[in-house]
């Protein structure tokens, strides 16, 4: 794979436009975490630094993909506590 920004911001996307569809468009949230209807964008962040760990770790590491999905991530994340309204 190449390391490139724009791969890294896409693969950085997949897991949460994933949990994205998943709790939009199925009862996947409420039939398995009825307690926990956001837990699919726990856990799609958690892939996603998972990715860049394994980005960082390679013998030759991708740094600028690495950086991609943490700016998807990280995006990601504001977003999320926008259209949630969460309290810091």
């Amino acid at each position: 794979m190449k390391n490139n920004f724009w791969i890294g911001m896409a693969i950085g996307l997949i897991c949460p436009l994933t949990a994205y569809l998943l709790t939009t468009y199925t009862s996947f949230p409420e039939r398995f975490f009825p307690t926990k209807p956001l837990i699919a964008y726990v856990v799609a962040a958690a892939i996603n630094l998972l990715l860049v760990r394994i980005f960082y770790r390679k013998t030759m590491p991708q740094e600028k993909a690495a950086r991609g999905v943490m700016l998807v991530t990280f995006l990601g994340m504001l977003v999320f506590l926008y259209f949630h309204k969460l309290n810091i």
